[in-house]
């Protein structure tokens, strides 16, 4: 999905620039839309691991039907069972922290393939669970229990839904995910998520907006900013910089979003496309940016905010394709707020 989101990027890039790489300022700190000057006395707050954000990070391993789930150390909660899961810790991307909490926990060694599902609270909180396979290792026991887990072992849904003590129902909808996406998504590339390791100090949310032509319902038509200043600007996609503090969720930065392109606008949330992150070095870069895939329904010639915002066909076949593909089988990766 992520090379989708850079593919569609250089095609516009290319279009209005000549280039078929985005630069790097462009969803930097220094020109997100709506951010206070640096030396304003408004100033939205960087994102700090074990300050002000946290990230949560879990997987969903199944093999044969079977999922690999770990029998709880802590005092809180002893003895319970819960997916292999943890914090991330500073300097530490996603994917090292599902591999080591896989690890410690389980004593497999855990190689991810896909983000299968996200789940936030507010824009401070987050939880990206993963899918993936296992490559070695060998099966805790309870005679190797320690501080991080008593044993772990492989369950099948009903055992999981019905006859195991867990830590927390919560784990429910990541496990039903994770199964349908083993059963239809794994073998489909545009299916899979995997995090692009580009520095973000906050949390910035952007919006691939897309239309159906109501003529060809195979065209693709994308919204894009269109404030432009000076030969060497270009066009990007719609994007806002979250006040991590207040910011109530993900869907309400979209709402305001959308709403600031037309108020008039009738459109999907479909789900995530793109994450980027590397959470290295700690303090600079704990942030990320989450794009998003919307789809618009209504007609947008003079609704649309043209001072702002334009509309530009995507005439790349294969392109086009499968992003409609993409939305036809359902496969970005849900979006689900607490």
């Amino acid at each position: 999905m992520e090379q989708l989101v850079l593919d569609l990027e250089s095609t516009i890039y290319g279009k209005f620039s000549g280039v078929t790489t985005a630069p790097q300022s462009c969803y930097t700190d220094e020109k997100v839309e709506g951010e206070p000057s640096r030396k304003s006395s408004v100033y939205l707050q960087k994102a700090c691991l074990g300050r002000n954000i946290c990230y949560i990070v879990s997987a969903v391993v199944a093999q044969e039907g079977r999922v690999l789930m770990m029998r709880e150390a802590k005092s809180s909660c002893r003895g319970r069972w819960y997916l292999p899961a943890g914090r991330v810790e500073r300097n530490e991307s996603f994917e090292e922290a599902v591999i080591r909490e896989v690890l410690e926990e389980t004593g497999l060694h855990f190689k991810p393939i896909s983000i299968i599902y996200i789940d936030s609270q507010g824009t401070n909180w987050f939880r990206f669970t993963f899918s993936g396979a296992i490559t070695s290792g060998k099966l805790k026991t309870l005679q190797e229990q320690d501080s991080e887990s008593m044993e772990a072992g492989w369950f099948s849904p009903e055992e999981i839904f019905h006859s195991l003590s867990l830590r927390c129902q919560d784990i429910y909808p990541l496990i039903r995910g994770g199964l349908k996406w083993y059963e239809s998504r794994m073998e489909k590339s545009i299916c899979k998520l995997r995090p692009v390791g580009s520095p973000h100090s906050h949390v910035i949310v952007r919006v691939v907006v897309v239309k159906r032509s109501e003529e060809d319902g195979k065209k693709l038509f994308c919204i894009l900013s269109n404030n432009f200043s000076g030969s060497n600007s270009f066009p990007y996609f719609p994007y806002k910089v979250t006040d991590i503090s207040c910011s109530p969720n993900v869907t309400s930065v979209i709402d305001k979003l959308m709403t600031e392109i037309s108020c008039k606008i009738s459109y999907k949330l479909h789900g995530y496309l793109k994450i980027e992150h590397t959470g290295k070095p700690h303090g600079v870069a704990d942030g990320l940016c989450l794009t998003l895939l919307v789809e618009v329904f209504v007609p947008l010639q003079g609704g649309i905010n043209n001072q702002k915002y334009k509309l530009l066909e995507v005439e790349e076949i294969d392109l086009r394709d499968k992003i409609w593909d993409l939305i036809d089988v359902g496969g970005c990766v849900t979006l689900e707020e607490h």
